[in-house]
């Protein structure tokens, strides 16, 4: 049965569709994560040139109800996503461009779903030309031999891409740093990705973990423990920078922006916490959404922000030990490289002020990295004269209470700068 949609073949061209095939194969993946997947296939037949004859992509998610395709396929720009009331890891729709980004390299795409109906399963399929895309077409649900729900949709009639290009490590790559994050999020419900039967690996993007776990003391003397998950990636990932909130069961209930999230200095990171806080939790308001529980909505509110102030001051010092250890290096090499420190002479006079300089600078970025961060390049050269300037003084020492005047130092940092300072 032909239907057709409240949208035009030139809307869903101007509609800023994926350009690129990765990106295109990574909207379904995400589609079928969408619909509580916990496995994607992606299978590709391809003759020994290279040309691929079709694409598969399956999961074993809840299908796509027949009662919800006038939303899902009838409506562009518009998803049944968008409505749910919490915006977690678990939807990542785009607005139902998905479904017809496939028109960027194929032809047709057709849809295998199976979907439980009163307790039985019914399968049927829908179909998508690329030149008619203000259509669709369905056949009616039937009674299925299927063991499980799950869709596939087949991808033919493939174009400008070749199976090298979707077997190759960086099409892999790609893969892994758009969803390891979320896989390792669900690492332990066995959530995967797989290319023609061997699943991609994203262990080769974590730099650093760490796990540990602190308790939360109420005014009410109750106490909450979370056990913390620490992640630093080595590449950005398809996400911005969070901090989980799991329940007991270990499912993701909702997620809070990291206070880190603006910066420059490849710190790519993670936080996962799990606690039975969480069972129940609803992040806009910080109250349980079921009666009966054991501390009022304020008890709640103040262990939120209670836990909020642990992490971030868990993740500051995770962001100095990075710095310190790692970007503080670039940082004074690129300030070499771009001839930004003043000038100085061979004398050991001028080589231990650049040295005094240097360690100063070091300190200064590891408080804080945005005092170097968006600042341009001449003011940056100004700033370093005038610290090169006071350095060559008796009034050095000023420079301590000028800098605290701009980055919150801790005890730690400011005897370090004060030192340095002699």
């Amino acid at each position: 049965m032909k239907n057709s949609t409240k949208i035009t073949n030139a809307s869903i061209e101007s509609a800023g569709l994926p350009k690129d095939a990765k990106q295109v194969i990574a909207e379904y993946i995400w589609n079928g994560f969408d619909a509580k997947a916990s496995t994607v296939s992606m299978d590709i037949s391809s003759n020994q040139l290279g040309y691929i004859e079709r694409i598969r992509i399956s999961d074993n998610g809840e299908g796509i109800a027949p009662d919800t395709l006038n939303y899902s396929f009838g409506n562009f720009l518009d998803s049944l996503k968008k409505e749910q009331p919490k915006r977690t890891s678990y939807t990542r729709g785009k607005k139902g461009k998905g479904r017809f980004s496939f028109s960027l390299f194929a032809t047709r795409a057709t849809w295998h779903t199976v979907v439980a109906i009163s307790d039985q399963l019914m399968g049927y399929k829908l179909l998508i030309d690329r030149d008619t895309k203000e259509e669709y077409e369905n056949s009616e649900p039937q009674p299925t031999t299927a063991s499980s729900t799950g869709t596939m949709v087949v991808l033919e009639g493939v174009f400008g891409v070749n199976a090298a290009t979707l077997q190759s490590e960086e099409f892999v790559d790609f893969l892994a740093q758009e969803f390891g994050w979320f896989l390792h999020l669900n690492k332990d419900a066995g959530y995967s990705i797989q290319i023609n039967g061997k699943a991609i690996s994203y262990q080769q993007l974590i730099q650093e973990t760490d796990e540990t776990s602190f308790t939360i003391y109420s005014p009410e003397e109750n106490s909450f423990v979370f056990k913390v998950n620490y992640i630093r990636w080595q590449y950005p990932i398809g996400d911005r920078y969070y901090y989980y909130f799991l329940n007991s069961h270990k499912v993701e209930v909702a997620k809070q922006l990291s206070s880190f999230n603006n910066n420059a200095i490849e710190f790519h990171h993670s936080v996962y916490v799990k606690s039975a806080f969480f069972n129940g939790f609803d992040l806009s308001d910080m109250t349980l959404s079921t009666e009966g529980n054991l501390f009022s909505e304020k008890e709640q509110q103040i262990v939120y922000r209670k836990l909020l102030l642990e992490l971030r001051e868990m993740l500051e010092r995770k962001q100095k030990k990075y710095v310190r250890e790692q970007a503080v290096g670039v940082k004074l090499q690129e300030l070499l490289q771009k001839n930004l420190l003043p000038h100085y002479s061979s004398s050991a006079s001028d080589q231990n002020r650049k040295n005094t300089l240097l360690q100063l600078i070091q300190e200064l970025y590891i408080a804080d990295p945005r005092a170097f961060v968006g600042i341009k390049v001449d003011l940056i050269r100004t700033y370093l004269g005038f610290l090169d300037l006071l350095l060559q003084t008796d009034r050095k020492t000023e420079i301590l209470p000028i800098v605290e005047q701009a980055i919150p130092l801790s005890d730690r940092e400011r005897e370090r700068i004060r030192k340095i300072l002699g």
